[in-house]
C-alpha cells in the first residue's frame, strides 16, 4: 500500500525537529545542503517532494537543459508528441495522488491502433489469413498467434507469477535465463523463435524480467474499463471522478507533471550540471560537476540510469555486486518517427492500415483519426509511429534524423507504393542516442535478477538509489516515483 505524505512526514519528525543534518560552518555556504539529489526526473523529484515536504533542505542536479528526464514532451512538434513516458494506468496511485494536488487533468488517451498487415519474406499478408499461410512455418497453436506478439504471447503461456513480487523471490531462478532458452525448453519452434526476435532480443534479455514486466500490466489491465471503485487507490474513491476508459494522458503532456513538481521544490532545480564523481567521507559526501560546481550534503540519492551512473566516478568504490549492477546493466534502444499521413493510402492498397514487418521499418502503428472504420471512404490527415526496438532501433538510429526519415518514408513506399508522398515524419526520437539516458529502458540479461536485483538498491555508504530501473512493484511513470518515495524513506530513516 502506498504512503501518504503525511505518514512519511510524521514519520520523519524525530530527524528533522533538531535541526539541520549539517552543522558545520560549510552548511551556511551556497552548495550546501542535506541531501543532493541527482536527475529532475519523475524519481528524483518525488524524492525531492518528499524529502522537503518533512522539512530537509534539498538540491537536485539535472544534466540537461530541461526538466523530466524520459518524460518528454516535444512541443515543438506537430501534434506535440510524448516521446518517453506518456501513460497513467488506473492503479498509478502515486501519479494520480500527485495530479490532484498539482491541480492537472487528464483525458482519454486518444492512441487506437488500427489493425496490421504483416509483411514478412517479401509477402504482404492480411492478419486474417496469417494462421493458414505458406509464409507462416510456425506450428500447432503458434500458427494462430499474432506475429507482431508472438514472443509476449508464448512467454505469458510460460509465466508461474501469482503476485507482484513474485519475481524476486529465491524459486523463480530458473526463469532467470535468456528468453531462448526457456522458449526452446518450452518446445517452441524455431520459426516462432525467428519470429518472437523481431521485437526482443532473446538470448540477451532475461525471461524473469520480461515476465515481470508482462505481469505487471496483465495487473494493470484488470483495472481498465472500469470505474474508481475498482482501483486500489481506495482513499480516492471518495472524491475522484469516475473514469471509464484507460489508459489516460495527462493535459498538455506529460511533461507538465515533472515540470509542476519541480515548482514545488523549496529550492529551484540546477539545471545543465553534469556530475562527474561522488566523493563520502565520514561527515557526508561531494558531488562535484564536471563544471566544477560542488555541492556538500549528508546523503546523495542517484537518480540516472545505470547506464550513466556508470560514468561518475565514485568513492568510496561500490562492493563488487554493485559494481556488477552498475556496470553491466542492459538498456534497450527505442526509437520513434512521428508521422502524419496525408491521405489513407490503405484505400488504395486494400490492405489493413498498420504494418509490421521483418525490414528495417519493423513497425508502423497507424491512429484511427475516428472518422470512420479503417477501410471506410474517410479522409485524413492520421497521426502514425513508426516503432523500433532493439538493434533495429539501434541501426535506424546510427542515421542522422534527416536520414533516417527519408530512410522510413521510402522503405514504406517501398513495401506499400501507394504510401508514396503522403508521408511526413515531423520528430525522429532515439533515446540510445540521448546522452544523458543512453537507452530507452533497463533490461535484465540472463541470469541478473538472481545475482543483483534484489541487493542493487540498497544503499552505498552515503549513496542511495532510485529510478525505475529499481522498481519493485510498479511500471511505467509509477514505477520512477515508487523508487523516489523509497530511496526518500530510506534517507529520512537515518537522518
Amino acid at each position: 500500500m502506498t504512503l501518504s505524505r503525511r505518514h512519511i512526514i510524521q514519520a520523519a519528525a524525530i530527524a528533522t525537529t533538531a535541526g539541520p543534518l549539517i552543522r558545520t560552518g560549510r552548511a551556511k555556504a551556497a552548495q550546501s545542503a542535506d541531501v543532493v539529489v541527482i536527475g529532475a526526473g519523475l524519481s528524483g523529484l518525488n524524492a525531492a517532494w518528499i524529502m522537503n515536504d518533512a522539512g530537509l533542505d534539498v538540491v537536485v542536479l539535472e544534466g540537461a537543459s530541461r526538466i523530466g528526464g524520459r518524460v518528454w514532451t516535444a512541443h515543438d512538434a506537430v501534434n506535440a508528441p510524448d516521446m518517453g513516458a506518456s501513460q497513467v494506468g488506473p492503479s498509478y496511485a502515486r501519479v494520480l495522488d500527485a495530479l490532484d494536488r498539482l491541480g492537472l487533468k487528464l483525458i482519454d488517451e486518444d492512441r487506437a491502433i488500427m489493425p496490421f498487415t504483416y509483411h514478412l519474406d517479401g509477402q504482404l499478408i492480411r492478419a486474417k489469413d496469417w494462421a493458414d499461410h505458406p509464409v507462416n512455418k510456425t506450428v500447432g497453436a503458434e500458427r494462430k498467434m499474432a506475429p507482431i506478439s508472438l514472443g509476449s504471447g508464448l512467454l505469458a503461456k510460460i509465466n508461474p507469477m501469482k503476485e507482484l513480487d513474485d519475481w524476486l523471490k529465491p524459486e523463480m531462478a530458473p526463469y532467470d535465463v535468456s528468453v531462448a532458452e526457456l522458449l526452446r525448453k518450452n518446445g517452441t519452434s524455431p520459426a516462432a523463435e525467428k519470429l518472437a526476435g523481431l521485437t526482443q532480443e532473446l538470448w540477451s534479455t532475461s525471461a524473469l524480467g520480461m515476465m515481470q514486466e508482462a505481469f505487471r500490466g496483465a495487473y494493470e489491465a484488470k483495472f481498465s474499463g472500469g470505474s474508481n471503485a475498482s482501483r486500489p487507490d481506495q482513499q480516492r474513491v471518495e472524491t475522484a471522478p469516475v473514469m471509464d476508459k484507460w489508459p489516460k494522458n495527462i493535459v498538455g503532456g506529460t511533461d507538465q507533471l515533472p515540470i509542476r513538481m519541480a515548482a514545488q521544490l523549496k529550492r529551484p532545480v540546477m539545471m545543465n550540471k553534469i556530475v562527474g564523481a561522488i566523493d563520502m567521507d565520514d561527515g557526508g559526501a561531494d558531488v562535484t560537476c564536471i563544471d566544477g560546481t560542488k555541492v556538500r550534503a549528508k546523503y546523495v540519492i542517484s537518480c540516472v540510469p545505470f547506464s550513466l551512473l556508470r560514468h561518475i566516478t565514485i568513492t568510496p568504490e561500490p562492493d563488487a555486486l554493485h559494481r556488477s549492477a552498475i556496470g553491466d546493466m542492459g538498456y534497450a534502444e527505442t526509437t520513434r518517427a512521428f508521422a502524419t499521413i496525408k491521405e489513407p493510402f490503405w484505400q488504395q492498397d486494400g490492405l489493413d492500415p498498420s504494418l509490421f514487418t521483418d525490414t528495417a521499418l519493423r513497425m508502423l502503428w497507424m491512429l484511427d483519426n475516428h472518422t470512420g472504420a479503417p477501410n471506410a471512404p474517410t479522409k485524413g490527415p492520421f497521426r502514425a509511429m513508426f516503432v523500433m526496438t532493439w538493434r533495429t532501433a539501434e541501426n535506424v538510429a546510427a542515421l542522422s534524423p534527416e536520414q533516417a526519415s527519408k530512410f522510413l518514408v521510402d522503405e514504406l513506399a517501398r513495401i506499400r507504393p501507394a504510401s508514396k508522398g503522403l508521408v511526413t515524419i515531423n520528430r525522429f526520437h532515439s533515446w540510445g542516442r540521448q546522452p544523458l539516458q543512453r537507452g530507452c529502458r533497463h533490461i535484465f540479461k540472463p541470469g541478473q535478477v538472481t545475482a543483483f536485483a534484489t541487493d542493487m538498491i540498497k544503499p552505498h555508504a552515503r549513496l542511495h538509489f532510485a529510478g525505475e530501473h529499481t522498481r519493485r512493484l510498479e511500471q511505467g511513470m509509477e514505477s520512477a516515483m515508487e523508487s523516489g518515495e523509497r530511496a526518500a524513506i530510506e534517507v529520512l530513516s537515518r537522518a
